[in-house]
């Protein structure tokens, strides 16, 4: 009896296996990840040397060949679709719009919410509660359908999908820097700034600045996956990205009609987009624990 009433504490005790394996890839398996990162970055570098065909080459004659088939062309190892395109190569050239639109996305939010949760946070009382009010204003709001509205009248254009998409984050980076920002300015040498006369802008960019930095790193990591996923849910709708250009939610969109027919349209550039954020997000968690480690 005591022999099962200890097995049993112990089973009741054990973490559940998902946080176990989640810990296992975050501790010993992350460098995988990054690796796997590295790889799409060099997809979207280098296009040309990773992808075999020439992903707007058309050939009906090649249509809807399943992974791993052959064309008198050569292999095709993901397929192709219903023109006869083949599927690696447009997952290989849609890393580069897809990953720079995202990239290019989450820097301009990060920028403003940087700029704005440290005026708020350094300065306090009325600009505190304006620009936070602002940020909790545009958080109620469901961004992603006013995003849908605003491609919808201005019309679907990788320009516009890149003004859009950082109204999604920027007040994620706001509240972020805000709290970090509360707590830096009280610290001794920010005083000994403001009392030997630094400037406001000095303060804020030479000595608030570098000491939120890790805390911004972690969260744009984070958030660059958000924006892909938002860039693939718009391009989905078909008020994202248009042919002839490609991404990953492009691909998907495309795919959907085939879905019955043809899977791997669909499923391989979603697994792809899937492993990509799955990949950020351990990622930014190991970033996250030098940052603890730093401070």
């Amino acid at each position: 009896m005591p022999y099962r009433v200890v097995a049993s504490e112990r089973r009741v005790g054990s973490p559940p296996i998902r946080r176990r394996l989640q810990g296992l890839l975050e501790k010993r398996g992350w460098w995988l990840f990054a690796l796997f990162l590295s790889l799409m970055a060099a997809w979207a570098i280098f296009p040309g040397v990773f992808a075999p065909y020439d992903a707007n080459y058309l050939n009906p004659r090649n249509r809807l060949i399943s992974p791993g088939g052959a064309s008198p062309e050569g292999s095709h190892i993901a397929g192709t679709d219903g023109l006869g395109v083949d599927l690696f190569s447009q997952m290989v050239e849609g890393a580069r719009l897809t990953l720079m639109i995202a990239v290019v996305a989450t820097l301009l939010g990060a920028a403003i919410g940087v700029t704005v949760g440290m005026l708020a946070g350094y300065f306090g009382g009325v600009v505190d509660r304006m620009l936070m009010r602002l940020g909790e204003a545009q958080t109620a709001m469901p961004m992603f359908l006013v995003a849908i509205l605003l491609l919808s009248l201005l019309g679907p254009s990788v320009t516009i999908l890149i003004i859009v998409l950082p109204t999604l984050v920027w007040p994620i980076f706001a509240r972020v820097v805000r709290a970090e920002t509360l707590q830096i300015k009280q610290a001794t040498y920010i005083e000994a700034a403001v009392a030997t006369g630094c400037p406001t802008s000095v303060v804020l960019y030479r000595h608030v600045l570098p000491n939120v930095v890790p805390r911004i790193l972690v969260l744009f990591v984070v958030e660059i996956g958000h924006v892909m996923l938002a860039e693939a849910g718009l391009s989905f709708l078909g008020v994202g990205v248009q042919p002839p250009d490609i991404t990953w939610g492009l691909l998907i969109a495309e795919g959907r009609p085939l879905l019955t027919v043809a899977w791997w349209l669909t499923i391989l550039p979603g697994v792809l987009l899937s492993v990509t954020v799955l990949s950020l997000n351990i990622l930014s968690r190991r970033f996250e624990q030098y940052a603890g480690a730093a401070a």
